[in-house]
């Protein structure tokens, strides 16, 4: 296993990362408004210092500590709730299209409670095609 964190001065957000023995990785990225330093910089500096000890990114998408907003759990129902299949809009988040930069799109869902546009919890797994954990 092998893990990274990254926190900014003044709470202005920060990365945490763990890579399981398998190769998985999941993350936490939180990056304020008026933070330095975007999500997306911090995600591609934990996908350098992992290199590729990733073989795949867990995405585990649930609402914050009181109902607090969650990028791409709330992506998935806007685009639920106006039709869009559930894969389709797992592939509209914010998640999906960092680690695409990355050749993971294959999406498997691999726990999900809720229905289209009320969903309350996704799990997704994100393989490069052709490669598994």
């Amino acid at each position: 296993m092998a893990d990274f964190r990254l926190f900014l001065p003044d709470d202005a957000g920060g990365v945490m990362g763990e890579v399981d023995e398998r190769g998985v990785l999941t993350f936490f990225i939180c990056a304020a408004a008026g933070s330095p330093i975007r999500g997306t910089e911090l995600f591609y500096l934990m996908m350098r210092a992992f290199g590729d000890r990733v073989r795949a990114v867990q995405g585990v998408w649930r609402r914050g500590y009181g109902g607090s907003p969650s990028v791409n759990l709330d992506r998935v129902n806007e685009r639920t709730a106006a039709g869009a299949s559930l894969m389709s809009a797992v592939r509209a988040t914010w998640t999906y299209t960092r680690a695409a930069r990355w050749g993971f799109t294959r999406a498997t869902p691999i726990g999900v409670e809720g229905t289209p546009g009320s969903y309350t919890k996704i799990d997704v797994l994100l393989e490069k095609v052709g490669e598994a954990p």
